[in-house]
């Protein structure tokens, strides 16, 4: 044992799929340049070469930020670009200038329905709130509908993306979390004893290692790896039925998985995933005492990959296909249905590291109180374990942002509360670096328990990980409703506070001085 833990989506794509490698200068470079100069790039060659869909003309064009605007305006309004009108669109929210928002709003009454998208999603990016009458009509009485071949169902695609444009101008108002130290609530309510845990002794012995909202480089785990040696006997957290039994493998041993339904009929249930199928005791529709042995823990051996063996267990919501297929998501952390004790409070890592927006790599900003200005990524690395020697790699499930200066107004978001249902557990890129991305910014933190890092700064406040947020960041350059900067020139403070399961809470706080011009 003292061995195995050591060891251990017609919409979106082809419309607003073309989003450029986030190096460019954008808004927050000055807005007086002008089209001449040493630097003066060839315009018109520019313009043939965006008009054919090439990837570097599309990031020069937002890399010289205002200056572009005529040209993108010119190339979104012409019914002959053809799908270059789209690029357009996007161009012109990446450069996020207040000037793109007169060209956009044109477009929202064009005769093409995807031109029409392009620039609500677009008009969203940017935040201007002269948008949101203009986003609110479109979301309201778009007449375009696309019917789906397969079912018949019609989907009104422009309106749809005006509401996704509105909620992220609705992100600007800043939803925030002060405290949580307690459970929101669930829509539904939890048995008040806890479960007994599936093997012997108590929490400690079942060697937690990763959590509920453990993120890998493609889903978030949704679940809790309890490791254990292969051949260890599972016994049942809670009596009910055998609802299913089933494999995503059908090649392999090592991932078979069985539900047992505490109320037949509910559609809900404790999904048990990597006991041997040879072990199991029980067939569908038989009945389940708790703590009845269900089997053993599987050997997770894969041809030359010896695997780390353990079970994972969740309770989920599912549905059983007519062909048989098993279709399920997480209702809850199962942590909440038993008895642990969380001793320690996440670690929250200063510095943090400040990138452009879209980028993984740090602007390297000098000094105690670093310069900076623009769109802005805030990356975070952030650790947590339940007790001082405890081998984890868990991540918190409740992240928030505060970013704070004498005499303004705080700018605070809700970063992430994973507490309740994760529905889709594919979502984990807008908020998660992925191994690779983070190595760097996580050597010399200690490998114990594992670092995540996030990007603080892409999220609409609401907690939940969806592609859109991947559009947000720190905008420095950002204007309130008055056209007023929301924030000026100054020293702001940076405070990412994360909570465990428990309540405890960590912070972190780092300061840096705003230069818009």
């Amino acid at each position: 044992m003292r061995q195995l833990i050591a060891a251990a989506f017609i919409v979106g794509v082809s419309i607003h799929g073309f989003l450029p490698a986030q190096v460019h200068k954008a808004a927050e470079e000055s807005h007086e340049v002008t089209q001449g100069g040493p630097a003066d790039p060839d315009w018109k060659q520019l313009e043939e070469l965006f008009r054919t869909g090439d990837r570097g003309a599309h990031e020069r064009l937002v890399a010289e930020g205002v200056a572009a605007i005529p040209l993108l305006a010119k190339i979104l309004h012409d019914p002959s670009a053809g799908t270059a009108r789209f690029s357009a669109a996007n161009a012109l929210g990446d450069i996020a200038a207040s000037e793109c928002v007169d060209p956009l709003l044109r477009a929202l009454r064009d005769p093409w329905f995807n031109v029409r998208r392009c620039a609500a999603i677009a008009l969203g990016t940017i935040g201007d709130p002269r948008a949101r009458g203009p986003l609110r009509r479109v979301a309201e009485k778009d007449p375009y509908s696309w019917v789906d071949p397969e079912t018949g169902k019609s989907s009104y695609l422009v309106r749809i993306d005006a509401r996704r444009a509105l909620a992220m101008l609705d992100a600007q108002r800043e939803a925030f979390l002060e405290d949580a130290a307690h459970l929101p609530p669930l829509g539904f309510q939890l048995p008040r004893a806890p479960c007994p845990w599936p093997f012997p002794g108590g929490f400690r012995l079942q060697h937690l290692y990763n959590n509920y909202q453990q993120p890998t480089d493609s889903y978030i785990h949704a679940g809790m790896d309890l490791l254990q040696d292969a051949g260890t006997i599972v016994r049942a957290v809670e009596a009910g039925t055998v609802a299913v039994i089933a494999t995503n493998y059908p090649d392999w041993k090592t991932h078979h998985f069985f539900i047992v339904e505490p109320k037949p009929g509910r559609g809900e249930g404790w999904c048990y995933t990597h006991v041997d199928p040879d072990s199991f005791t029980f067939k569908v529709g038989e009945k389940i005492r708790v703590g009845q042995v269900l089997g053993k823990v599987v050997d997770f051996s894969v041809g030359k990959n010896d695997g780390i063996d353990h079970l994972h267990l969740n309770y989920v919501s599912f549905k059983v296909a007519p062909d048989g297929k098993v279709a399920f998501h997480s209702l809850y952390d199962p942590l909440l249905r038993f008895d642990w004790r969380d001793e320690k409070a996440p670690t929250v890592f200063t510095p943090f590291h400040f990138v452009r927006n879209g980028s993984s790599t740090p602007l390297g900003l000098v000094g105690k109180v670093p310069r900076l200005g623009g769109k802005v990524d805030i990356l975070v690395a952030i650790a947590d374990n339940a007790y001082a020697g405890h081998i984890a790699n868990w991540m918190t499930p409740v992240v928030t942002l505060e970013i704070t200066a004498k005499g303004v107004r705080p700018w605070r978001k809700l970063v992430l509360d994973q507490r309740g249902p994760i529905e889709d557990a594919r979502q984990v890129a807008p908020l998660y670096l992925g191994f690779a991305a983070r190595a760097s910014l996580v050597e010399g933190l200690p490998r114990n328990p594992v670092a995540h890092v996030l990007r603080v700064t892409n999220t609409d406040g609401d907690g939940v990980i969806e592609p859109t947020d991947a559009r947000f960041a720190w905008d420095t350059a950002q204007r309130d409703e008055r056209g007023q900067r929301r924030f000026p020139d100054g020293v702001y403070e940076v405070i990412v506070r994360a909570w465990d399961l428990a309540g405890n809470r960590g912070e972190g706080r780092m300061r840096v001085r705003v230069v818009n011009d």
